[in-house]
């Protein structure tokens, strides 16, 4: 007996997602497994199965890595700010550049 991937849809306009697995000898019998085992209740209103051994993984992980730090989108991102304006305030000074606080706010004079 093969091991079938179960993917349905709960409303006809969401996307498939993975509600389980079932053990079955061929596609037909993991179709009525997977209808009766995840959706009896009428729960969704389409199902399909794909054999585990037929799912490719991505082998290569360097395809999905970010190459730019893209850290301000998650919320420890934003972690530490104020010592981040702090050293980039003390950095202007030792150019010679002045304090950042006495620049006017950009559109104002």
């Amino acid at each position: 007996m093969a091991i079938y991937e179960v993917f349905g849809r709960r409303r006809p306009d969401d996307p498939l997602q993975h509600v389980g697995a079932v053990h079955a000898p061929d596609h037909e019998t993991a179709l009525l497994l997977a209808r009766e085992t995840h959706f009896r209740h009428g729960e969704g209103v389409d199902v399909a199965v794909v054999r585990r051994q037929n799912l490719h993984h991505l082998s290569d992980r360097s395809i999905i890595e970010h190459t730019v730090d893209q850290s301000y989108r998650r919320q420890e991102g934003y972690a530490g700010v104020r010592e981040k304006r702090a050293r980039a305030r003390e950095r202007t000074r030792e150019r010679g550049l002045g304090d950042m606080l006495e620049r006017p706010a950009p559109g104002r004079r």
